[in-house]
């Protein structure tokens, strides 16, 4: 039984809800988490999948659920394949310019949730992760330095920065047990609040997503690519 566990499910037109239906129709037992899942639309997919999806209230800011999580998924898995940390977070206030208004209190909690929340997960989860296993942070071409053109969001790029040097860290140590440790930009993908006119559906984000963490880059240590990439596997420049 091939499991994946993923986050931030809580959209119905949203990548990780993207991602549920992908890893389900490619016969994975999914365990996804939001922190409300009594939406309509994961009831529809609960009716329609029956036992292969397993919906977890959880708060990634909280520890306590988070291990409450990990219980839920050893009472029906002893191994973890695949986490995706998809849930995200971000304010109107914390992303501000530091000179318009910018309200530091409410960054905190983006980076409680994009960057500390993959960490809680993968601490939490990694008795169950085996070698082979992945673990993926859903990040963002926010957190490049190298790509960066803004002059404000300084709330979610630090987050999403934060995130990515995680990942590298993580994949350094991590990757010596067998785990691989990836963090992808998804894309510029078609939900709120992008417009119809972002470059990919999230279906279309979520196959490259799966075929990536499917056949995911070599690591280099000497210069640590193959960590921060496109939804294609392509180098991202941190």
């Amino acid at each position: 039984m091939k499991t994946v566990f993923i986050t931030g499910v809580k959209r119905e037109i949203g990548l990780g809800n993207a991602l549920v239906r992908k890893y389900l129709s490619e016969g994975y037992t999914v365990f996804a988490s939001a922190r409300d899942v009594e939406q309509e639309h994961l009831k529809l997919l609960k009716d329609k999948w029956g036992e292969m999806l397993h919906l977890i209230p959880m708060d990634v800011t909280k520890v306590d659920d988070v291990r409450s999580a990990v219980k839920a998924v050893r009472e029906i898995s002893p191994q973890l394949d695949i986490l995706i940390s998809n849930a995200t977070a971000a304010s109107a206030l914390g992303g501000k310019p530091v000179d318009d208004g910018l309200d530091i209190e409410d960054t905190l909690n983006g980076y409680n949730v994009n960057a500390l929340g993959f960490i809680r997960l993968v601490q939490e989860f990694l008795d169950m992760f085996a070698n082979g296993s992945s673990a993926v942070g859903i990040s963002s071409e926010a957190g490049s330095m190298g790509d960066c053109h803004r002059d404000a969001n300084l709330d979610y790029g630090m987050a999403k920065a934060a995130l990515n040097f995680a990942c590298v860290t993580l994949q350094r140590r991590l990757g010596k047990q067998g785990i691989r440790v990836l963090s992808i930009h998804p894309g510029w993908v078609q939900t709120r609040p992008a417009p119809p006119v972002a470059d990919f559906t999230p279906d279309e984000a979520a196959d490259l997503i799966y075929s990536t963490i499917a056949s995911p880059p070599p690591f280099n240590e000497n210069g640590n690519t193959g960590v921060f990439m496109n939804n294609d596997g392509s180098p991202k420049a941190f």
